[in-house]
């Protein structure tokens, strides 16, 4: 049984919507408009075609048919915020000399403004979908060759076959459980493993197994939800979707911008997971919403990585999300640096998974599965002999159940205590004018250094030095260490991911070169 055998579209009103487009079309028109993949095989010789993935529907036509085709992808991240196009043109270009990809498919928009690539055809999505002459398909051969997000590092692909997809999608279907009378609504970009697999092909695959009929899947932008964050929920209450997925920072922006909010009783799981899990951020939307039907057992904490193509753990369904306070989980008090704080459990490995820690209690993150990918794009192998892969990822099993602490490569040391960047970070948000999740720690020769974007109120020098006062005593007072450097920036300077995470090389990058442009008032 291939990939494209279980999201093949069945019988039963199976509909996508596409609220940016208004726009909604059946499953099964949409498969069958996706053949054109075919003739894109056809006309390449099967040679993978590089693809940015967009929240559109000509684009989900394009993967489904690919799927369908055995067209293999390579999926090139979008555009970083404010990148250099001729820059981006010639990362993608390496990308499909490596992948061997002589096609790049990208939206209509963004087509014009790209520099040309010698080697490479550039299309649109429609225009491939438009393409004429002989097909061919052997859906046996699709694979999918997955980008990172390049939070930590410069993007790197991971060749998953459609098996692997498979298995990890079928893993999600035992832990997820869905059944007739579901649906989902997301607005996560299907350039990040989380929309892609998680919610889009997770949905398509709850389909062609026959779990759920009559089924809506609501594909929503990034973009809009950035301009409105409780639209997703109004849009959940709007197509009554019972399954739905972000990261934290996302409850805390929905939470900021409550609003009118329609009754979410529907909503039977909300999926958190792609970035650090903070209670209180769950808590608190919880608590807001309340009156509007949401449970708390509707959040679902998990873990995973692009490596195992999503997802590893899982809270059980109907579940009440837990914490533990880090002293009391094994091997914790040895990290009474990291601030002491509560850590969400991600729940218990996903059917077919093992996780394990290295060494006792707290230690790197170790995952084992049908779905670990063995190598990276470049050939690196990715799991060790006996099938086990080091995530670089810190936490501990304690009960059966995973709890990040963090990265491994986050930690540093200064004035000789172990610094946890994600706790800086999160108390560092904490302070009024600070945007969160736009905080970023770094070490700098053995000091620390805080760089954050700051709220639109924020304005002249004064207020500028009352902000960096209040946030240094903030981490002093948490953490022990005082920041050498306190760097302050407008809304949108911080280089970010398409999934919305800070991009932490390029800013270093960014802050060793002087192109971060810091506002006046900073402690530098």
């Amino acid at each position: 049984m291939t990939l494209a055998d279980i999201i093949a579209p069945r019988s039963g009103n199976v509909k996508l919507h596409f609220p940016a487009e208004r726009a909604a079309v059946d499953y099964g028109e949409l498969w069958r408009a996706g053949a054109a993949m075919g003739r894109l095989r056809a006309a390449s010789g099967g040679r993978p075609a590089a693809v940015a993935l967009t929240n559109t529907r000509a684009c989900a036509t394009v993967l489904v048919g690919a799927i369908a085709a055995g067209l293999p992808l390579v999926s090139v991240p979008l555009p970083p915020r404010g990148s250099d196009l001729e820059w981006y043109a010639g990362f993608v270009q390496r990308i499909c000399a490596a992948s061997g990809a002589t096609t790049l498919l990208v939206d209509g928009a963004l087509l014009p403004s790209l520099p040309p690539l010698p080697g490479v055809t550039a299309l649109s999505h429609d225009d491939a979908l438009a393409m004429r002459g002989r097909s061919d398909a052997d859906p046996a051969a699709f694979t999918l060759t997955q980008f990172t997000s390049g939070s930590t590092a410069d993007p790197k692909g991971i060749v998953l076959p459609g098996a692997m997809v498979r298995a990890n999608l079928l893993a999600l279907m035992e832990w997820l459980e869905p059944v007739p009378g579901d649906g989902t609504c997301t607005w996560l970009p299907l350039s990040h493993d989380m929309g892609l697999i998680g919610m889009f092909l997770g949905s398509l695959t709850a389909v062609g197994r026959g779990l759920v009929h009559d089924f809506d899947l609501v594909v929503m932008t990034p973009q809009g939800f950035l301009r409105n964050p409780t639209g997703w929920l109004t849009a959940c209450a709007e197509f009554g979707s019972t399954f739905t997925a972000a990261p934290n920072y996302a409850f805390d922006m929905a939470a900021r911008k409550r609003g009118s909010v329609p009754d979410l009783g529907r909503l039977r799981t909300c999926i958190v997971g792609a970035e650090p899990i903070r209670p209180g951020s769950l808590e608190r939307f919880a608590e807001l919403f309340a009156d509007k039907g949401f449970r708390p057992t509707t959040f679902s904490p998990a873990y995973g990585m692009a490596e195992a193509v999503l997802a590893v753990t899982g809270t059980a369904q109907g579940d009440r999300w837990r914490a533990a306070e880090l002293a009391s989980i094994p091997g914790g008090a040895a990290f009474a640096d990291a601030g002491g704080h509560r850590v969400v459990s991600s729940g218990r490995p996903l059917p077919g998974y093992e996780v394990r820690v290295d060494g006792d209690g707290v230690g790197e993150i170790l995952v084992r599965g049908p779905s670990v990918a063995e190598r990276y794009a470049d050939g690196a192998p990715i799991p060790d002999a006996d099938g086990w892969f080091r995530t670089r990822d810190l936490g501990a099993v304690h009960g059966g159940e995973l709890y990040v602490i963090g990265r491994t490569d986050d930690v540093f040391q200064v004035a000789g205590r172990n610094i946890y960047a994600i706790d800086v970070e999160a108390y560092a948000a904490e302070v009024a004018g600070i945007r969160d999740g736009r905080v970023v720690a770094v070490p700098e020769g053995g000091e620390l250094t805080i760089v954050a974007e700051c709220e639109p109120g924020v304005t002249g020098q004064d207020d500028v030095r009352r902000l960096v006062q209040e946030l240094s005593g903030r981490i002093v007072t948490r953490v022990g260490v005082s920041p050498k450097r306190v760097l302050l920036a407008r809304r949108g300077a911080l280089p970010l991911t398409a999934s919305g995470k800070i991009r932490r090389r390029p800013l270093v990058a960014a802050l060793e070169s002087s192109r971060l442009t810091i506002l006046a008032g900073s402690r530098d």
